[in-house]
């Protein structure tokens, strides 16, 4: 059985999203590394729901893109 093992990676970032994070996290009682990673989980989560030219127009912000959450049941 494999155990869930947290590993830590050493990444470049680009500096507007260091920036934005550190600007959410100033509302939010979170560090700027947790803000990044639960930015990184939804984008896994909208790569896996979304097709590729939404997933193109959501990144470029050129288009609105509605986001609708339902359960899977």
């Amino acid at each position: 059985m494999s155990k869930n093992i947290k590993k830590t990676k050493e990444i470049q970032l680009d500096d507007s999203l260091i920036n934005s994070a550190i600007a959410y996290f100033d509302r939010l009682p979170r560090s700027p590394t947790e803000v990044i990673e639960n930015w990184a989980e939804i984008g896994r989560a909208a790569a896996e729901q979304l097709t590729e030219e939404e997933l193109m127009n959501l990144q470029l912000r050129n288009k609105e893109v509605k986001i609708t959450v339902v359960s899977k049941t």
